[in-house]
């Protein structure tokens, strides 16, 4: 009997051990991934520089699309919940916008307790013109000492959804864990940068009025924005001024003599999310958490939603906006997705 016990204790424990193996390999294999990409981008980049020639130039192994899913629309990362214990977009190797790496961080070293002694991200703090508007660049402890974290930090709360996080060295801590890079990034503040998402829904229907379906569930549509030449879509969220209650990104498609209807439908709206959000633009000391608030019209005679598409408006020819049929495909950035899909889990509506 004790024999068998003890081939049952061996067979668990190549079980487990099995299972951290295959873990290891797979986040292995993301890293790789992403030093792929990373490689592609310093070539090109060297060669449209006018560095080197096409001959000679290593063939570098492309990512793996994602089964089920159109390359054109899967920008990043397989979407995430956004409060993942892992966050992963906040861990992409390439810094948006700029040419920063991050220090390659595995899923089980992303905790900060968990050592890591290699572990020395380099520290990115983008240069800004609105640098009366922003946090001290970080590079210096003097500065920074003004700064009141986990506080209401004069017109500023910097206080976390999640409670007190750590401060070392002057820098307060993401609390989700290493992030690969240091600094506050294009971030504004260090700690919590408090947003806010309203998510603009109304029923999608056809010529006759009906609401469409697909799969027996009803169809959503959904307000969203673009700016420039991105391919990608968003909700019209993002961070307001202190004292404001409407982001700046909404007031940039509302015309003005709406802005107190729509404080109004905020308020009678239904919160669908609070706390962290997997952004790219994370780092180690800079983070983004929002608030995302669900305003629905079900009616499409409804009085408000026909003054809503009748304010609504684009202040820079850049920018465009719309409504956009909901469903897993939407180009929408990966963390829009996840707020999305609660919403339309919330209404039982397809996705």
């Amino acid at each position: 009997m004790w024999v068998d016990s003890m081939v049952r204790l061996l067979e668990m424990a190549h079980l487990k051990q099995s299972g951290a193996m295959e873990q290891r390999l797979a986040s292995l294999e993301e890293q790789v991934a992403q030093t792929a990409t990373a490689l592609h981008w310093i070539v090109k980049a060297l060669r449209d520089s006018g560095f080197g020639s096409e001959e000679g130039v290593p063939t570098l192994a492309p990512q793996k699309a994602s089964v089920g899913r159109d390359p054109e629309l899967d920008s990043r990362s397989k979407a995430e919940d956004p409060d993942d214990a892992y966050h992963m977009n906040a861990r992409h190797l390439l810094y948006p916008s700029c040419s920063v790496l991050r220090f390659p961080v595995p899923n089980e070293k992303v905790p900060w307790e968990t050592e890591f002694l290699m572990y020395n991200p380099p520290f990115y703090t983008a240069n800004r013109k609105d640098k009366d508007l922003v946090d001290p660049v970080g590079d210096a402890l003097e500065p920074l000492s003004r700064i009141s974290y986990n506080a209401v930090d004069g017109p500023l709360d910097r206080r976390s959804f999640h409670g007190v996080y750590t401060v070392r060295d002057g820098l307060p801590l993401n609390p989700m864990g290493r992030t690969g890079l240091r600094g506050r990034g294009d971030l504004s503040r260090f700690g919590p940068n408090h947003t806010l998402q309203p998510v603009i829904t109304r029923w999608r229907r056809s010529l006759d009025g009906a609401i469409c379906r697909k799969n027996v569930k009803k169809m959503l549509e959904v307000l969203v924005v673009k700016h420039g030449p991105s391919e990608h879509w968003m909700l019209p969220g993002g961070s307001r001024e202190p004292g404001e209650l409407l982001p700046q990104n909404l007031k940039q498609v509302l015309q003005r003599e709406f802005w107190s209807s729509f404080e109004r439908l905020l308020t009678q709206g239904m919160k669908v999310y609070k706390g962290y959000m997997d952004d790219p633009r994370n780092t180690d000391n800079a983070w983004i958490e929002t608030v995302a608030v669900s305003i629905h019209f079900p009616d499409q005679s409804d009085a408000e939603l026909k003054r809503l598409n009748s304010h609504l408006h684009s202040c820079d020819e850049g920018m465009a906006i719309r409504w956009q049929v909901v469903d897993e495909r939407i180009p929408l950035y990966d963390n829009h997705k996840v707020i999305l899909q609660k919403v339309a889990a919330l209404f039982m509506a397809y996705y």
